[in-house]
């Protein structure tokens, strides 16, 4: 039953809104006419300049878009060249870390058996 209400008074409300506007108007209907073509043609032209700043947008996005793409990219590679690099100037001290750890390896080795040698006699 107040959904009926409701739902009544906001139709009676908007009629009597409308009526009331179109009456309490200064102009005839005729200028009136004439004044919400003239602002139909104003509001057409406005959304045409935005269809047209929309399309520069989009073309604008879509360019740097791909600039950012290609520079990404273009980083990945100097960055993956930059490793490589780095990889190959520290191989030399690496091979030598290896050989020294072996040797470490060995002189504990030795150094174990020696120990073991000595306990047993």
């Amino acid at each position: 039953m107040k959904v009926k209400s409701l739902t009544y008074g906001l139709i009676i409300g908007g009629v009597v809104g409308s009526v009331v506007s179109l009456l309490s108007t200064p102009s005839s209907g005729r200028e009136l006419r004439s004044q919400i073509k003239s602002k139909k043609e104003d509001w057409s032209e406005v959304f045409e300049e935005m269809k047209v700043h929309l399309g520069d947008l989009k073309d604008s996005i879509s360019s740097l878009s791909q600039e950012g793409k290609e520079t990404v990219q273009q980083i990945s590679k100097d960055l993956q060249a930059s490793v490589k690099q780095w990889q190959a100037s520290t191989e030399p001290n690496n091979q030598k870390l290896q050989q020294e750890i072996q040797l470490i390896q060995t002189k504990i080795e030795e150094l174990e058996n020696s120990l073991n040698n000595t306990n047993k006699n």
